[in-house]
């Protein structure tokens, strides 16, 4: 495979795509995040999921958190309005992430947090199950509730862009700025 076919691969891999700047000194604007946890589950409505979700800090490629998701990964996903989008934390000065990495995650119980966010592709919710259509390809993923985090992973046919990994998410309950 050649090398740039490689690094686009690696750059569009779903909820883990390369990070994309945007200049502070754009404007934003505040939305409170409804999205919480109740007996059935985190919130789903209609063709959305409500708010801004977040992987988990310590969870692995095929491993669960080991904190309940109290930490979150500075990456994460909004979907949305029949588009799923990256979304990234900005501004963090955690020093408590995997790895000791500076700034690179953020307590999930801050009031308030900016983020920029890019659009990855349309967007089609299902029963335990969505679709995201992206450079052409279709990829399904399937989900499952558990009290404190949502866990997401590929069907076994893949598009190219695409990993195996399953994604530990939970929904950050802030106040939110979005600066794109």
């Amino acid at each position: 495979m050649n090398d740039n076919l490689m690094k686009h691969r690696i750059l569009t891999i779903i909820f883990a795509f390369a990070i994309s700047f945007v200049p502070s000194f754009f404007m934003g604007f505040a939305l409170p995040n409804p999205a919480a946890a109740t007996s059935q589950g985190f919130a789903i409505d209609g063709e959305e999921w409500p708010g801004f979700w977040f992987v988990c800090e310590f969870s692995q490629r095929q491993r669960a958190p080991d904190d309940g998701c109290k930490m979150f990964d500075d990456e994460g996903f909004q979907l949305a309005e029949g588009r799923l989008r990256y979304i990234r934390m900005l501004g963090s000065t955690e020093t408590a992430c995997r790895g000791n990495k500076k700034g690179q995650c953020f307590s999930a119980s801050m009031p308030n947090i900016r983020i920029s966010r890019t659009d990855r592709g349309k967007l089609s919710l299902g029963d335990k199950q969505f679709k995201v259509r992206y450079f052409g390809c279709t990829q399904i993923y399937y989900f499952a509730d558990t009290p404190t985090y949502r866990e997401i992973w590929p069907d076994k046919k893949r598009c190219f862009w695409a990993s195996k990994r399953r994604f530990y998410i939970a929904p950050y309950l802030g106040s939110v700025t979005i600066t794109d």
